[in-house]
């Protein structure tokens, strides 16, 4: 399913880059583009670090 539809990342990628190492947010944005733009798929990336028992230590730089 597609979470950021700015970058067009699906979550399937957000979760491989969470495996690939991504210690939070900012790393998953870095790393793939989630986020970067508009931030309205924060939440959902916070989630799935969360899920993933990743800590969330630093928020979306602002655009």
């Amino acid at each position: 399913m597609v979470i950021c539809h700015c970058a067009v990342v699906s979550d399937q990628e957000i979760r491989s880059q969470i495996r690939a190492g991504a210690l939070d947010a900012a790393d998953v944005a870095e790393r793939c583009g989630a986020g970067i733009k508009c931030g309205g798929c924060s939440p959902i990336v916070e989630a799935l670090l969360a899920e993933a028992g990743v800590s969330i230590r630093r928020a979306y730089a602002a655009a």
